[in-house]
């Protein structure tokens, strides 16, 4: 069994293109957070040019297949740098598989924190602005830190989700799981035992990221806080 493990399946190239999958999502998924977090502070806004924007922007990332972005933006780019006479715009395809999975995975967590800013109490933010504190010292002291907490179980879905769905960059020719497995099964003749490994790495990878946000969510638990519940599932 393990010499068949290592000699056939090649499970060492398997676990070093799996690092390249945690590290893609390692990257991607912070700045998606952190995008998240401005797209929904736009849609909060009462100013409709940073509302309209960002509700444009989050409902076309959504209504477009990812793979489609991935294409458009890995072709589209070099060609848009040799309009204006720039280097800037050339990427690999590392960098361009990190900015199209942050850049798609905003709209969702701007979705989801922004459902999570709006379930904390109003109160909340009202009391921080009695006791002296700016409207940005109450939004980013107090209200987020609440909202955060309420959030962390579908943050952590979406997590599990980039981590599957980065496979989608083997299209621009990164080496990741897929990618590598697909190639060794296509060299071996085993392609249907290649995938099958490949499911099995993600499937622990997703276990391991569903015991993490079990530890956070434990940790960061308050009794009685609300909870998230969202109109429109992720997927793609």
């Amino acid at each position: 069994m393990w010499d068949y493990l290592i000699h056939t399946l090649s499970l060492p190239a398997l676990i070093r293109a799996s690092g390249v999958t945690l590290l893609l999502t390692a990257i991607a998924m912070p700045v998606a957070t952190i995008g998240g977090l401005a797209l929904a502070g736009m849609r909060l806004s009462r100013r409709g040019w940073l509302k309209w924007p960002a509700a444009i922007y989050i409902e076309m990332m959504r209504g477009t297949p990812l793979v489609v972005q991935i294409f458009v933006v890995y072709f589209s780019l070099p060609r848009l740098g040799e309009w204006l006479n720039t280097d800037l715009l050339t990427w690999d395809n590392f960098t361009v598989g990190v900015f199209c999975l942050a850049a798609n995975y905003a709209a969702y967590e701007a979705e989801v924190l922004r459902a999570g800013l709006q379930a904390v109490d109003k109160g909340q933010r009202e009391a921080a602005l009695a006791l002296g504190m700016s409207e940005s010292q109450s939004q980013f002291v107090v209200v987020l830190p609440q909202a955060f907490r309420i959030v962390v179980p579908p943050l952590i879905n979406d997590l599990i989700a980039m981590l599957k769905d980065s496979c989608l960059v083997y299209v621009i020719g990164v080496k990741e799981l897929l990618t590598v497995a697909e190639s060794i099964g296509r060299a071996k003749f085993i392609a249907p035992q290649m995938l099958v490994a490949a499911a099995a790495i993600y499937l622990v990878l997703s276990l391991a990221c569903y015991a993490l946000g079990r530890h956070l969510e434990q940790r960061l638990k308050v009794r009685g806080a609300p909870e998230l519940h969202l109109e429109q599932p992720h997927g793609h």
